[in-house]
């Protein structure tokens, strides 16, 4: 395999990632807050700042994402439980960062550590995933590049 084709590979993966798994979750979120009656600090319902909050939480999850692509193996399973889980840190952000009224608490920041974590698992499934199924994309991954 040539070094250009699977840099090909690679950049084709990349660039599509976000927009495959990224979804808003603020109207959960919204949701959430009132169910839970939520409040910031200054009193003001946790609701207001989940709505619209989508691309500001985005920005603060992807803000530090790099795709390593030295972990990446052929995965032949989906990326349904990555998937989830992601969704899940990034709705529990959604509402602690609303809840600390946009704050950057201890609470704020592990939530954040939590979503960034599972945003990097969910990249090695999806990579791996989008290779093992796309016979053209294959050569992206390099797991047993070795062995021949």
């Amino acid at each position: 395999m040539s070094k250009d084709s699977r840099d090909s590979a690679r950049s084709v993966i990349q660039a599509r990632f976000q927009d495959a798994v990224d979804r808003d979750v603020s109207g959960l979120a919204t949701r959430y807050c009132q169910e839970h009656d939520l409040q910031t600090p200054e009193g003001l319902p946790a609701e207001y700042l989940c709505l619209g909050s989508h691309a500001a939480v985005t920005r603060l999850i992807w803000q530090d994402f790099a795709p390593n692509w030295e972990e990446v193996v052929y995965v032949y399973d989906g990326t349904r439980g990555e998937q989830t889980r992601y969704l899940n840190a990034k709705l529990h952000l959604t509402v602690t960062l609303a809840a600390a009224g946009d704050e950057p608490t201890p609470e704020v920041q592990a939530a954040l550590g939590r979503a960034e974590h599972a945003l990097y698992a969910l990249w090695l499934a999806w990579a791996g995933y989008q290779a093992t199924t796309t016979d053209a994309l294959a050569s992206a991954v390099t797991e047993f590049e070795d062995a021949l």
